[in-house]
């Protein structure tokens, strides 16, 4: 899904030009490929049926956002591996509260009778 909305960003069929941002440097980059990267992206680009400077542009954009994309799971992983760490130590300091098998039973009871119950609409 992503590589299909990329492709469309890079032929300019999404938004404006691709690279040409209020922001963004718009001038062109130059970059000499070995020949078989070169040969690997050409078929790439056969393959999403797309010319090579758009084939490469939308390659680097997926590859920046699976990028941006580790590093939010990384981030994400190191906030529960945290949680966890407090959790333990308060577990070790004998702060926590137990819930009986009772307790939970009525809860999820509660629960499972509040969804049965006919909506107001």
């Amino acid at each position: 899904m992503k590589a299909a909305a990329a492709a469309r960003k890079v032929r300019g069929e999404e938004g404006g030009p691709a690279g040409r941002g209020p922001d963004e440097d718009s001038g062109p980059v130059s970059v000499v490929l070995p020949a078989d990267l070169r040969e690997r992206v050409q078929a790439e680009a056969r393959r999403r049926g797309l010319k090579l400077s758009p084939a490469i542009r939308a390659l680097l954009s997926e590859r920046v956002q699976e990028l941006d994309d580790a590093e939010q799971l990384s981030r994400a992983e190191e906030w529960q591996r945290a949680q966890v760490w407090s959790v333990w130590e308060r577990m070790k300091a004998g702060d926590h509260d137990e819930a009986s098998r009772q307790e939970i039973d009525s809860i999820f009871d509660e629960a499972l009778r509040g969804a049965r119950r006919p909506r107001a609409r």
